[in-house]
């Protein structure tokens, strides 16, 4: 079973979250304003959104001992995880129904892997497996999105057909292709139908909104 992280089990996208609360803040603000408004055009283009999301990452850890960079994604996944409302219940619940039926599960983010591992350890599930972005100091050395997901599970020995896969973005449609059973969540009208137009009868569309406290967990 193959799980996306940001939109289908945590409300956001975690990084970014990191990025404009942790990275982005003091004296690095001006650097990044201007940096987004330069990125802005590129990130409109499908194809170039991997290339801004590659430098907007740098521009934000650069200068960082790698060291207490991995400490504070460490500790911001945490707390994301303990965060009120910021884990999507049902996409936790259905993780937990394929645990207990003896499924293999695996979450495939573009999520920064550090981060995205003590998110899903803050919220019971550290015996899932994790395949993600990685960085090496405050270069991202792996962007885990698009069709760079299908060749990173396949290092993993991961190869389709897999039996279901939940995602809530058409970068994820080789993920979703790739399913017996593709499963889009919280997909909007526009969505919806071209991943039916390519996907057929097959897909299936749910929508998760409740939230999850950390008491609940």
């Amino acid at each position: 079973m193959i799980f996306d992280f940001d939109g289908v089990l945590l409300r956001g996208d975690a990084f970014g979250l990191f990025l404009r609360r942790t990275a982005f803040t003091g004296a690095r603000l001006p650097l990044a304003v201007a940096a987004l408004v330069l990125l802005a055009p590129a990130a409109t283009i499908p194809a170039c959104r991997p290339w801004a999301a590659r430098w907007v990452s740098r521009i934000g850890l650069l200068g960082r001992n790698a060291d207490e960079l991995r400490a504070e994604l460490e500790r911001f996944g945490a707390d994301l995880g303990g965060e009120p409302g910021r884990i999507i219940g049902p996409g936790l619940r259905m993780i937990r129904t394929h645990l207990a039926a003896g499924d293999r599960v695996i979450v495939v983010t573009a999520c920064e892997h550090t981060l995205a591992r003590a998110a899903l350890d803050a919220i019971g599930l550290a015996g899932v497996e994790l395949v993600a972005s990685r960085i090496r100091g405050p270069r991202l050395i792996v962007h885990n999105h698009g069709v760079t997901k299908m060749a990173q599970l396949a290092t993993q020995g991961v190869r389709p057909p897999w039996r279901v896969a939940y995602s809530d973005s058409l970068s994820d449609l080789p993920i979703l292709r790739a399913a017996e059973q593709p499963v889009l969540v919280n997909g909007n009208a526009r969505q919806v139908a071209r991943a039916r137009r390519l996907l057929g009868a097959r897909l299936t569309t749910v929508t998760w909104t409740g939230g999850q406290g950390p008491g609940e967990i």
